[in-house]
C-alpha cells in the first residue's frame, strides 16, 4: 500500500517537475510583446483542461474525490473563461492563481514531509519541510505582489517562483522514495 501510493507521488512529481520546468521557461523567456498571446494560450490551456476533467468526471465511478475534481474542474473553466474575456487585465489574476497554486503545492508537499519523507528514514528529511515552507512563501509573495508594476517584471518572478516550485518537486521525488531495509522486505 505504501509503494503503490510512493509510486504513484514519484510519477506525479516526474512530471509535475517536467512541466514546471517548460512553464518557468516559457513565461521568463516570453518577450513583452507576446505576452498577450501567452495569457491567451494559457486560458484555452485552462479550457481544455477543464473539459478533459469534465470527462473524466462523467466516465469515472462517483466518489468524494471525483466530485472535488469536478469542483476544482469547474473552478479552472470559469478562470479559463474569465482569461479569455478580460485578458487585457488579467496579469494580477494570473499572479493570484500562481501564488494559490504554490501555497497549495507548499501545503501537500508538507504533507509528504510528514507522512513520507520522514518515514523513509534518510538523513535530513526535514530539508523538504523548510523547502515546502519557503514554497508557501513564495506563493504569498506571489499572491500579494504589490511590489511589480509591469508586465514583464511579474512574468519574470512568476517565472522564478515556477522554477523553484519545479526544484522542491524534484527534491519532493528523492525525499519520499523509501529506502529499502535489510532483509529485502518492503513492509515497515
Amino acid at each position: 500500500m505504501l509503494f503503490e501510493s510512493l509510486d504513484k507521488i514519484k510519477r506525479n512529481s516526474i512530471m509535475s517537475s517536467i512541466l514546471l520546468v517548460a512553464l518557468g521557461a516559457i513565461i521568463m523567456i516570453c518577450p513583452e510583446k507576446y505576452i498577450p498571446s501567452l495569457i491567451l494560450v494559457f486560458g484555452y490551456t485552462l479550457i481544455v483542461i477543464f473539459l478533459v476533467m469534465m470527462l473524466n468526471f462523467f466516465s469515472s465511478k462517483k466518489s468524494l474525490m471525483e466530485y472535488l475534481k469536478f469542483a476544482g474542474a469547474l473552478v479552472l473553466g470559469i478562470v479559463g473563461v474569465s482569461v479569455l474575456v478580460f485578458h487585457s487585465d488579467v496579469m494580477r489574476d494570473l499572479a493570484w492563481l500562481f501564488g494559490f497554486l504554490l501555497i497549495l503545492d507548499g501545503v501537500r508537499t508538507m504533507v509528504h514531509s510528514f507522512t513520507y519523507a520522514r518515514r523513509s528514514k534518510r538523513k535530513g528529511w526535514w530539508v523538504l519541510t523548510i523547502l515546502s515552507g519557503l514554497l508557501i512563501l513564495a506563493g504569498i509573495v506571489l499572491f500579494a505582489n504589490h511590489w511589480w508594476d509591469t508586465p514583464v517584471m511579474l512574468m519574470k518572478v512568476i517565472g522564478c517562483a515556477i522554477f523553484f516550485a519545479a526544484l522542491v518537486s524534484a527534491i519532493r521525488l528523492y525525499w519520499t522514495w523509501p529506502l529499502r531495509n535489510n532483509g529485502g522486505s518492503d513492509d515497515e
